[in-house]
């Protein structure tokens, strides 16, 4: 059995997150303890727990520990399910889309459908228009389709949110996405939930302003929501080059001017741009595990401490040789051992 301790590194919910998906894929257990030992609120919160019993209920897995606010947690998958159809409510805003990142890998070509309720759009975690116009677009590239419908935003900290994911299939082999290429363009949607209109164009007008100096087509888009249980807004943007996406965020808080959210977002946009990288700083994190699955290299705009802790857990599963080199931007390969 693999033992991890959870409050290495970065510390955070990722480990147990990648620690699940590889399990259920190779059908290693594991033990974790010290789950996020150095947080406010340390041990499983109802996100991760969900994460858990997902897992559980996709791989009939074997669980001790799973318990809210459990520090240590023993996870014994057996075999995967096909015709997978099953409902994961947090009942907070706690993220789906990190629910989504755990799940997608082991959930190929099974014919599964899941509803996901929760924070759709929340700190610290992708959101689910990041999801759709930068994440979907590169698994995409490697060989991965997914279908994601968003059925009602969540935001922190009402939560309301639901999202349904089916037909992730397809045929990932080994990848290279090494250069961004050319831009040509750069696509997004600003939204706001049960908010003035107006707060998603003001955001939308000043990431324009301040991406107008790329020279290239800015195609974004408004998505106005009334009568949701959570109120808040955002916006994600998605450069489109000739052979990468790259992909930014930032989402509205109480006191924080509309104008800001959208500045935030183009100037990480840009950040990331100039870097020279195929993928984000996000996505270079998400896309690590793919890589390390199918034998896959790519430049990322940053190594992060939460990537590079990714990282780690990665290999206790996984027979690879990685090579990593560089740290703003970064190229990763992974080699089958």
């Amino acid at each position: 059995m693999i033992e991890i301790d959870g409050s290495f590194g970065e510390g955070g919910g990722q480990i147990l997150r990648t620690s699940l998906t590889l399990s259920v894929i190779t059908g290693k257990p594991f033990k974790i303890y010290n789950i996020r030992a150095n947080r406010d609120n340390p041990g499983l919160q109802r996100q991760h727990l969900w994460a858990v019993k997902a897992m559980k209920m996709i791989s009939d897995a074997e669980t001790k520990g799973d318990q809210l606010g459990s520090k240590e947690l023993i996870f014994i998958p057996h075999e995967v399910k096909n015709n997978i159809n099953i409902e994961v409510d947090i009942g907070t805003a706690g993220s789906v889309t990190l629910i989504l990142q755990t799940i997608i890998p082991v959930i190929l070509n099974r014919n599964a459908k899941i509803r996901i309720k929760g924070g759709t759009d929340v700190p610290k975690s992708p959101t689910i228009d990041y999801i759709r116009l930068v994440y979907l677009r590169i698994l995409r590239k490697i060989g991965i389709d997914a279908k994601i419908e968003l059925i009602r935003r969540g935001h922190y900290p009402e939560g309301g949110g639901e999202i349904a994911i089916e037909n992730v299939s397809g045929n990932p082999t080994s990848f290279s996405i090494l250069e961004f290429g050319k831009l040509v363009k750069v696509e997004g949607i600003s939204h706001v939930s049960s908010l003035p209109q107006h707060i998603a164009e003001r955001q939308l007008s000043s990431a324009k302003a301040v991406l107008s100096t790329l020279g290239v087509p800015i195609d974004l888009q408004i998505d106005v929501r009334q009568g949701e249980r959570s109120k808040g807004s955002g916006i994600a943007l998605a450069a489109i080059g000739e052979n990468s996406i790259i992909g930014a965020d930032s989402l509205g808080e109480r006191g924080k001017r509309a104008e800001i959210v959208g500045q935030e977002a183009a100037n990480m946009l840009i950040e990331d741009l100039e870097t020279g990288a195929a993928v984000d700083r996000h996505m270079s994190d998400m896309l690590m595990i793919f890589a390390s699955l199918y034998g896959g290299e790519y430049t990322g705009a940053e190594l992060t401490t939460h990537a590079s802790t990714n990282l780690e857990v990665i290999k206790r599963f996984l027979g690879v040789r990685v090579e990593v080199s560089g740290k703003r931007p970064f190229r990763f390969k992974a080699m089958s051992s």
